[in-house]
């Protein structure tokens, strides 16, 4: 059975989600993004809307900077707990432990929401059947090739995304957008039998969900309104850290759509390096390579920028050629390291050990 997935609409009329909800925002080493977020908190969340900051061994003076916040507001459903264990995994379960909220819902530290945020991602949970919500997430943008190619990946990663729910085999969602039933939480065992793992705390707890419940407990949100904007990385470095992080969940999901998935991505990005070669023969060879990469280039920008459009945004002509030539690149070298490699990721390292 096909699983949905749903275009919000601003202006359509919906039902409202009248259960208690708790937003849980793990966190370490965040200073520099906290006081956007806290700011962004109390402006958009009502008085009676549960905040629940879960601090996992941050040494950057974050929990001071919450702590005083927090004296400051004086907002009764606001909470700082310490994690009860160690990583992000760990961090959400103290969360969930801690609240009686009947829908828990998930973002970073990095992020900024939009007003009435955790209405229109609840909404889908006035049907009994829904235990996970998904929605999409975005990089805030910024001048630069290099911000440009992060979007250009995200808007990647959202039609991808998209289109798996639609097919009824949903491999991924994002953390910073996600909502759960705390019930289904509890009865999928949360994160155990993957909690060794530093990453994937969204993609296995929505493999687990669905394993239980079936693909229609599942869905995926569209909508600018719904949508959940993220700080860029700043540098090559850490960019290609975060992205060897997150692909290396793939790793230890043994379902054969993620490998399927992560074998093709490789081999379509060496298909694609490889047509250099044509360079080194006939011109028949040399109009072979540009009418491949014109098509490349046309189709990605078509596709890709049409996702960008539907959620405000855009990006130029010359910034999605660089990104369609860089990209096969960046595919080979994260997934290189993401099987025989290891990362650091704020203070942490990891080597992947089966």
């Amino acid at each position: 059975m096909k699983q949905r997935w749903h275009q919000t609409e601003p202006n359509a009329s919906h039902r409202k989600f009248r259960g208690k909800t708790a937003i849980l925002i793990p966190f370490r080493d965040e200073g520099d993004n906290l006081p956007d977020l806290l700011i962004n908190l109390d402006r958009i969340v009502p008085p009676e809307q549960e905040v629940i900051f879960i601090d996992d061994a941050s040494t950057d003076g974050s929990v001071t900077l919450i702590s005083a916040f927090l004296r400051e507001k004086k907002h009764d459903h606001w909470v700082l707990l310490e994690n009860t264990g160690i990583g992000k995994k760990a961090a959400l379960t103290t969360g969930v432990n801690f609240t009686q909220a009947e829908i828990i819902v998930t973002t970073d530290a990095d992020c900024t929401l939009r007003n009435q945020w955790v209405e229109h991602l609840t909404r889908a949970f006035c049907s009994n059947e829904i235990q996970l919500v998904a929605g999409p997430v975005m990089t805030v943008a910024r001048p630069g090739f290099f911000f440009c190619f992060q979007q250009i990946e995200w808007a990647s990663i959202l039609l991808t995304t998209k289109y798996l729910f639609s097919k009824g085999a949903p491999l991924m969602c994002s953390g910073a957008n996600l909502a759960y039933r705390k019930s289904a939480f509890t009865a999928v065992e949360g994160y155990t039998g993957n909690d060794i793992h530093p990453s994937g705390d969204d993609q296995f707890l929505l493999k687990k969900v669905i394993q239980k419940y079936g693909v229609n407990s599942a869905t995926y949100l569209q909508g600018e309104q719904i949508m959940v904007s993220t700080q860029p990385q700043s540098t090559w470095a850490a960019f290609l850290q975060q992205r060897v992080r997150w692909a290396g969940k793939w790793r230890f999901d043994r379902s054969v759509g993620s490998g399927l998935s992560a074998i093709l991505a490789f081999s379509m990005a060496l298909l694609e390096i490889s047509t250099l070669l044509l360079l080194l023969g006939s011109p028949w060879a040399w109009l072979t390579f540009i009418v491949f990469w014109t098509a490349k280039v046309g189709i990605e920008t078509h596709v890709l920028g049409n996702v960008l459009k539907g959620y405000g945004l855009g990006q130029g002509l010359s910034c999605f050629i660089r990104t369609s030539f860089l990209h096969p690149a960046y595919v080979l070298v994260v997934g290189l390291k993401a099987v025989t490699g290891k990362y650091s990721w704020k203070g942490r390292s990891n080597t992947y050990n089966d």
